[in-house]
């Protein structure tokens, strides 16, 4: 149990984009992924004790994690219902689409059924493209991409972010500026990863479940031959 004094550990957006970057991420990048729990903040002495307080005291420093006073709940997303709440804290114009990495809409705001379907095949056939050409030799690596319609390049008219949360990629599409530099941003990745470990997690009792009623099926047929 937390004593009354604990401090809570929660990722920042940078951390984020770092911990969240690769589909086959680092044991730090896992570390960091840990942080947001699937049920609501970690202490940062649980964190420390489970990986290593001198990667906390590292992350931190690096911008990475940031400790907080009061425990946070984790997000229950449901994509579509989040989306309206914090596109305002995501996009310039508040207009937001998520996609998967085999390019489907998964969620959006702002834009037509149209619009989000064909920026969803555009992210996912540009990472395609990212991935091929490292495998070229171009050292390019990054957390994604901005496309511009003014050759002052100073606002992005579109741009793509890749994640990869729990094992599967999830490109999030923001129009006009990106505002990815807050609270919002961490508790949408949050929310996702989050979902999807409590789903897995009853899948598994279920299985669980599952075969403890077969075992105790097949003693009773056994007991009654």
């Amino acid at each position: 149990m937390p004593e009354q004094n604990d401090t809570y550990v929660i990722l920042t957006p940078a951390g984020v984009l770092h911990s969240f970057s690769s589909a086959n991420p680092s044991e730090q990048q896992l570390a960091l992924q840990a942080v947001l729990a699937p049920e609501q903040s970690m202490t940062a002495r649980e964190w420390g004790e489970r990986y290593s307080d001198t990667w906390l005291d590292m992350f931190i420093e690096e911008g990475w994690i940031e400790t907080i006073e009061k425990r946070v709940v984790a997000p229950h997303v449901q994509l579509d219902n989040f989306l309206k709440y914090v596109a305002a804290s995501l996009s310039g114009s508040r207009r937001v689409a998520i996609a998967s990495d085999e390019g489907f809409c998964l969620a959006k705001m702002g834009f037509t059924q149209q619009e989000a379907d064909t920026l969803s095949v555009a992210a996912a056939d540009f990472y395609g493209f990212l991935e091929r050409q490292q495998q070229r030799g171009w050292a390019v690596h990054g957390y994604g991409v901005s496309f511009f319609t003014s050759i002052d390049m100073l606002m992005p008219n579109t741009s793509i972010v890749f994640l990869w949360i729990n094992k599967a990629g999830y490109f999030l599409i923001i129009e006009d500026e990106p505002l990815i530099n807050n609270r919002a941003f961490v508790e949408l990745v949050w929310g996702i990863k989050a979902t999807g470990e409590r789903f897995e997690q009853r899948a598994t009792l279920a299985q669980q479940t599952d075969a403890k009623e077969g075992a105790a099926a097949g003693d009773d047929t056994q007991t009654v031959n």
